[in-house]
This record gives structure tokens, sequence and C-alpha cells, in this order.
């Protein structure tokens, strides 16, 4: 009987392009007033006629628990095909972006991976995506949740394997032992963070570098607060007088952060809470997971709560989605194996790897993940609910442009197509909150910032003349 091809996991270190990778990915932490524009179109990658066929996979989630699942899920789909190999390479959140179009520019075959959100258009359009709609139609387009599935021009370029919805983790026990309730409003927020601060513990949680992780938390505080980045029709909203308000609102907070958070992203400040440090922190599921797991003498003290920051009840939702490049060896082995992973029993196990975290976009499956028994989906389940209960109130500045018109939420499914030169990294609003956050005067950084930003979107629009929104229904 013929043997299955071992899964196989490159590890950067391994990997041909590392030191070209460390080299784009140290450089891109200097300061620069124009974010990288996507490379040229590779040349054309010729139907891979050897045996194995070799699948790329690249992938952020790098939770062990989540590669195990994986590593066993690619196990499996060989014995089924014998043939296949899959190649897991592993990046990180922060650097997925540079990392693709580091990749993209040398010429690799991407194969399958994880789309950065502010790249979707722009790769789109530029033909660096493979087409998905048979793969959605084989898993049943009515399945998936509304919103996410990636369509643009009426094509299908980026499928979902979950998403992840943001609340506010707060140390209730500190707040009864300063008599304080559960916050509801801003204020309330703004005060407790300032009564929490101590030298043992800091109010809150924000990050202030040159990161998504930046930009992501404080669009919450401009949608809630009536502002946006652009109107459906694609122009700058972010001069209105509710962004400035959510500017001022976010610096106020920032004076109860932890020293040294003006160059964190993700990590870091989900350290701080699970480590005690820190008394608030708004992130999905998966620090509740770790909590339990490294610290469940505190998981009882916490509670998770809807971010308070504004009127409008809006929060940051991050569909976590896989594309195939265009360019691909493979491309049908490439399209049956992600139409395997994300369907069916597959997307089930792979999802509750991280319950409450990855919350799936299939219907069908979305009802078996919250009956999970395992023992932290039992002991957690309020919070687990609370964020599917939160999912039909989020919002993506990447992905959804022009989502909050007259003060007003409601969702749209328009990509602003000049995303990564305004949100890559760094881009214009994580360097409008560094120097907010380093002590430069607010509204001054947001004058310049939306400056800048109505000078890119007109660059963007002159080099594309023929570019309509399809406007917000």
């Amino acid at each position: 009987m013929k043997q299955f091809q071992p899964v196989q996991v490159t590890r950067w270190f391994m990997h041909p392009a590392f030191v070209f990778l460390i080299l784009v990915s140290s450089s891109s932490c200097a300061p620069r007033e124009e974010s990288p524009q996507p490379p040229p179109t590779p040349a054309s990658v010729t139907t891979d006629l050897s045996s194995p066929k070799i699948i790329p996979f690249f992938t952020t989630e790098s939770d062990p628990d989540q590669l195990a699942v994986l590593q066993s899920l690619i196990v499996e789909y060989q014995n089924l095909n014998p043939g296949i190999e899959v190649d897991i390479v592993i990046a990180s959140p922060a650097s997925r972006g540079t990392r693709l179009l580091t990749s993209l520019a040398s010429g690799a075959d991407l194969g399958i991976f994880e789309i950065e959100p502010a790249l979707m258009s722009q790769w789109a359009d530029a033909g660096y995506l493979l087409p998905l709609d048979d793969v959605v139609a084989n898993i049943g387009v009515n399945d998936f949740v509304d919103g996410s599935l990636f369509r643009q021009n009426g094509t299908t370029y980026a499928v979902p394997y979950a998403t992840s919805v943001y609340g506010l983790w707060v140390r209730k026990d500190l707040f009864e032992e300063a008599g304080l309730p559960l916050p509801n409003t801003y204020d309330e927020v703004l005060n407790a963070a300032k009564t929490l601060t101590n030298n043992q513990i800091y109010g809150i949680a924000l990050p202030a570098g040159q990161n998504i992780a930046t930009v992501n938390y404080f669009s919450t505080f401009l949608w809630q607060n009536g502002g946006d980045y652009f109107t459906c029709n694609g122009d700058v909203a972010f001069g209105e007088p509710q962004a400035l308000e959510a500017v001022r609102r976010w610096q106020a907070l920032t004076q109860y952060a932890p020293p040294g958070f003006t160059t964190w992203g993700f990590p870091e400040q989900i350290d701080a809470f699970i480590n005690g440090r820190v008394a608030m922190a708004m992130y999905a599921g998966r620090l509740g997971i770790q909590l339990e797991e490294l610290h469940p003498e505190l998981a009882n003290k916490v509670a998770v709560i809807f971010p308070p920051w504004g009127e409008q009840k809006v929060t940051l939702g991050v569909w976590s989605r896989f594309a195939i490049a265009s360019g691909t060896k493979n491309q049908l082995e490439a399209k049956a194996f992600l139409q395997w992973l994300v369907s069916g029993d597959r997307l089930l196990r792979y999802d509750n790897v991280l319950p409450g975290h990855m919350i799936p976009p299939l219907n069908s499956v979305r009802k078996e993940t919250l009956i999970n028994p395992s023992a932290y989906t039992q002991k957690h389940a309020d919070w687990i609910q609370s964020f599917y209960d939160w999912s039909a109130f989020t919002n993506h500045p990447a992905m959804n442009m022009g989502s909050v018109s007259k003060g007003q939420f409601k969702r749209s499914n328009i990509a602003p197509p000049w995303a990564w030169e305004v949100f890559g990294t760094p881009g214009i609003v994580d360097s409008m909150l560094q120097n907010v956050a380093n002590g430069n005067d607010p509204e001054q950084a947001w004058q310049e910032a939306v400056s800048k930003m109505e000078r890119t979107v007109q660059a963007w629009k002159s080099m594309h003349p023929q570019w309509e929104s399809a406007g917000c229904k």
C-alpha cells in the first residue's frame, strides 16, 4: 500500500526567504511617510506535474493546540488523498501584511494563505487572488453567515474560517474592592481607570505601537462616537468632529496605561492583563482561554463586557479568511483541500480549539460549537455566549467602509480599496495615535492625519479614474 506523505511544517528560520523577510520586517519598523504599494504581478506559475503535489499553507494561527489539530487534519486529508503534501508556514499577525507582500515580490508560491484585510481589495483587483465561487457553491452559499465572504465585483476571493469579536475584559474583583460598578459608559471607564491605577496596577491596556492592533482598538472609539474613516462613496469622513472626540477620549485613557505601551501590539496588552498588571483590556475570546490556562486563579475574578466608548453599539470583529494565490502551482488541489478544511466537522474541530475566539462562519457549524462539552466551554459559557451575541454589532476598518453615517451604525460590506495605504504598518492612523500617546497635541496630530488621508485617497483615485463605489445599501 502506498504510504501517505507526512505533514511538513516549515519554520521561518528554515525557510529560504527567511533572511530577506527579516530585513524587510526590520526596515518596516522605521517611520515613513507612505505605506508600501503592492508589488508588480509575479510571473505566472505553471502547473506542477511532479508528485507529491505540494500545497503551501500560510497561517498566523500558531497556538500549539491549533497547530496540533491542523496537523492532524492535514494527515487525515493526506490519508484520503495520497500524493498531496501540505507545507505549513507560520508567521505572526503583526507581520502578516509585510510578509505576504515580501513573498509575492520574491516570487514565492503563497498557495493557501490567510489574507491581510488591508490587502484584500487591491490584490483582488490586481489579479493576485484565485476566484473561489466554486468552493463556496460546493459548501453551500446560504450556509455562510452574512458578511463573512469577501466578494468584489460579484466574485468571491476569500472564504472565512472564523470570526473574532472584541469585548472589554475587566477585573471585577478590583472594581468591587474599590466600590466601583462595572462600567456602562465611557465616563465610568475613565473614572475606573484613574481610580484603579496605583503603584501595583494600571487602569487599562491600550496598545499604541505602529501596528494594526492600535488601529483596530481605536476604531471602536471612532465608530461608537458616531464617526468613520470614509463614507460609502469613498470620501474621507475622518475630518468630522466626531473623529476628534474619539481621539481625545482615547488619549485620556492612555494616561492610565502601563509604561511602554507606545510600542505595544496585541501580545503585550494581553500579557499585561493575564499577569495582573492592568484592570481592563480589550480583546477577543483568546484572552479568556489563555487566562484559564495560565492563571486560573484569576478567571473567576474576571468578566467581559461590551466596550462602552460612546453611544453607538458597535465593536471590532475580525474575519479570518483564506485566499489562494492565482499563481500557485496546484490550483485544483489547493481548492479541494481548502473546501474540505473549512466545512463540516473539520471546521468544527478546528474552531473548537479556541471556543469563543474562533466563531465559525457556517450556520450549520455554529450550532455545534455552543454545545462543546469541553471544561472551558462549560465553565465560561457566559463569556462565549456574549461574543456570539455581539457578533451582530461588529465592524472592521479595512473591510467595512462607511458603516457609520449620520451618527448611526449599519454595517456595510464595502472594502476601501486604499486600505493598505491608510491602515498598513506603519500607517496614517497608528502613526497619529503613537504621536498623541507620546504627548503631542491631539488636535494637531488629528488634523495632520486627516490631511494625509485626504492626499492618500486622492492619489489613489487619480491612479484609478474608473473606480466607483457600489455605495451603501
